[in-house]
Formats: structure tokens, C-alpha cells, sequence
């Protein structure tokens, strides 16, 4: 009639798990010479999946102690109405106590309380078999009372015990549950507030990331203009000075050609003409995968990472990118300020990637980390758009 409890994860691989974890989030991280969002955006990820796992166990504690509550008070009620059965059996003990006293009392007060009495208060062989019969009547009879107090008894004392054991078992799951369910959520608490800072950590270091790239994106775009204007104009006195009248036509040839060859080191970065275009028919693909889940390498709409999401996206249009986010920088026709960013160019920040849905690309729809889906988001999140 007992009702079993099994615990979903013992309290001791709890623990043990609880403890690696703990020591893990306790131990400093690994330093490493001016570290990179992606850098810490690995460790968030890492403390992140730890948390995930720390929250299911959390959730099966929680599960684990109200099933052995409910057990607990099931016990109670069911030692009530066992409390009920035993007052009945205790009424009825003193009941039958009562009986057999009151014929013990009887019989002593009429002398007849032996064999003997019965043989020689017998005057007749039919007073004698009536007084025989009557004497094994009672006997049988005060037996009968006897062996129904006992059993009553029994009864009593087995169902106090059992729903007694079944309480304090349930008490004891409860007990322990409820240890475990405190311990996680502290261990739940401790790396939310890990994730919490290394999200904020990664937030700052993409900002100064931004900035360096635009820092250094400006020196170069300076660099580039520079000598290539005082090139083109010492190219053009050379070719003036030394060209004859009827070839001034293809020295002015000439003198274009070179202008456009002095602009392209700019071109790859700035928002010209040539080069490449932006690719707003990207959007609504990449739309169609709101909700997908994010899978760590992946690069189908079972599932996507983010660099999965921007490639499998531009292979719709006929358009190969490359499959990582270094492979996409690297193949692509421009590589613009954050600023020039427009609808459906590929959004980058060194180690995460994502399609622009609004020119400036405030707006993007991206594969954020483990856990989460292809959504919507507005985050301040990268530095630069790349372009095919």
C-alpha cells in the first residue's frame, strides 16, 4: 500500500556536479594579452550552457520536492483517517473490556466460577448438561472477546506505523529535494550574474573594437588619398611634357585610367559604385527562418549559426560568401562603415555576423548563440557592413 518515490538525480551526483561547476565559475578566468569580444563572448557562451544545464536540474529539484510534498501530505490525510479507524478499534477494546470484566464480576458473585461449581451445583444429568453447555458458551465467548481486543490492537499499532513510515519517508524527500532546489538556485543566481557581466564585458569590448576599426579605417582612407592625388597629378605633367600633339587624345585616355586605378584601394572600402551592391532580397529569405534554432555549426534551416544564416541566405540569390565570417570579410566586394550599412548587407564585428534590415544597420535579423533562435534584434552590435 506504500507509495514508491524514486529522486529524479541523487543528491550526492548533485552535488558533485554542483561542486565542478562551482569550482569552474569560482577559478579565474584564463588571461590572455588584450582579449577580444569573441574571446569573452566564448566564455559567455560556455558559462551560458553551465546556467542552461544548472536550470533543468533546478526545474527537476523543484519537480522532486512537491512530488515528495504531495507524498507527504497524502501520508497525513491517510494517517487522519487511520487516526479515525484506531478510535472506532479503541472505543470497541474498551467496549469488550467492559464485557469481560462484567462477567468475571458475575461469575464471581454467583460462586460459579469453576468446573466443580458446575459438576456439584448440577442435581440432575439435564441440569448438568444445560449448566456444561452454558459454562463452553461464555468460555467460547470470553475467548471471542479476547482474541477481537488483540486483533483490534494489532490493527491499531500496524496502521499508526505504517502511515507513520510513510510520512517521515516523504519528510525525508522533501528534506532533500528542497536542499538540492535551494543549492541550485544559488549556482543559478551565481551564473546569471557571470553571464550578466561577460555579457557587459563583450558589449564594451565590440564598442572599442568599433572604434579602433573605424579609427583605423580613417587613417587608411587618408593614407589612400593622399599619395594617389599627387601621384596623378605628377603622372599627368610627365605625360603632358613629354607627349606630341596628336597624342594628347590618348594621354587624356590615359589620365583616366589612371585615376580609376588610384581609387580603387578606397573602393573596397567605401560605399562606391563598383565593387558591389547591396542585396535587399536577403531580407525576406532570411525572414523566413525567424524562429529556427541556433546550432553550433549549422548551416541549414534545421538549424543555423550565425555565419550558417548569412551564407545559406546569399547561396539563395546565386551568391557564394563564404561559409565563416573571416571567409565572408575576406570575399567581399566592400567593406563599409557601419554607417553606409544598407538592407540585406551582410552586418560583421570580427566574430559574429548578420543581415541589415535598415539602412545604418540598426536593424538586423542574425542567429544569436546557443539556446536562442533566428530572431529580430537592435542591439548595438557591430562595426562595419560587407557587401557583394
Amino acid at each position: 500500500m506504500k507509495e514508491s518515490y524514486v529522486t529524479q538525480f541523487s543528491r550526492r551526483a548533485f552535488l558533485g556536479g554542483a561542486a565542478a561547476f562551482g569550482a569552474a565559475l569560482a577559478a579565474p578566468r584564463i588571461a590572455f594579452a588584450d582579449p577580444t569580444s569573441s574571446d569573452v563572448q566564448a566564455q559567455a557562451d560556455a558559462v551560458r550552457v553551465k546556467l542552461d544545464d544548472m536550470q533543468s536540474k533546478l526545474e527537476a529539484a523543484s519537480d522532486d520536492y512537491y512530488t515528495a510534498l504531495s507524498q507527504h501530505d497524502a501520508a497525513e490525510s491517510k494517517m487522519e483517517e487511520a487516526q479515525d479507524r484506531i478510535d472506532d478499534n479503541n472505543a470497541r477494546i474498551a467496549d469488550l473490556q467492559d464485557r469481560l470484566g462484567g462477567r468475571a464480576r458475575n461469575m464471581y458473585r454467583d460462586g460459579q466460577t469453576t468446573f466443580l461449581d458446575v459438576v456439584l451445583g448440577s442435581a440432575t444429568i439435564d441440569d448438568f448438561v444445560k449448566n456444561w453447555d452454558a459454562l463452553k458458551e461464555m468460555n467460547a465467548q470470553d475467548a471471542d472477546l479476547v482474541a477481537e481486543t488483540k486483533a483490534l490492537r494489532k490493527a491499531n499499532e500496524a496502521e499508526e506505523k505504517e502511515y507513520a513510515d510513510q510520512a517521515t519517508l516523504a519528510q525525508q524527500k522533501m528534506d532533500e529535494a528542497d536542499s538540492i532546489r535551494l543549492e541550485a538556485e544559488k549556482l543559478v543566481e551565481q551564473y546569471q550574474a557571470e553571464v550578466d557581466s561577460l555579457d557587459a564585458e563583450v558589449a564594451a569590448l565590440v564598442e572599442q573594437e568599433r572604434q579602433a576599426a573605424a579609427e583605423a579605417q580613417a587613417a587608411q582612407l587618408a593614407a589612400s588619398f593622399t599619395p594617389s592625388s599627387n601621384e596623378g597629378s605628377s603622372s599627368s605633367t610627365t605625360s603632358s611634357s613629354s607627349s606630341s600633339p596628336s597624342s594628347h587624345s590618348s594621354n587624356n585616355a590615359n589620365d583616366d585610367s589612371d585615376d580609376s586605378s588610384s581609387s580603387k584601394p578606397s573602393s573596397s572600402h567605401s560605399n562606391s559604385s563598383g565593387g558591389g551592391s547591396s542585396h535587399p532580397e536577403v531580407i525576406d529569405i532570411a525572414a523566413g527562418f525567424i524562429g529556427v534554432p541556433y546550432v553550433w555549426g549549422g548551416t541549414t534551416p534545421a538549424g543555423f549559426d550565425c555565419s550558417g544564416l548569412t551564407s545559406y541566405c546569399y547561396a539563395q540569390i546565386g551568391i557564394n560568401i563564404g561559409r565563416t565570417t573571416g571567409a565572408q570579410y575576406g570575399t567581399a566586394h566592400q567593406v563599409l562603415p557601419l554607417s553606409q550599412a544598407l538592407p540585406g548587407d551582410v552586418l560583421y564585428s570580427g566574430n559574429h555576423v548578420g543581415i541589415c534590415t535598415s539602412a545604418g544597420g540598426g536593424e538586423y535579423i542574425h542567429a544569436p548563440r546557443p539556446g536562442e533562435s533566428v530572431c529580430y534584434a537592435s542591439w548595438n552590435l557591430f562595426y562595419c557592413a560587407l557587401r557583394w
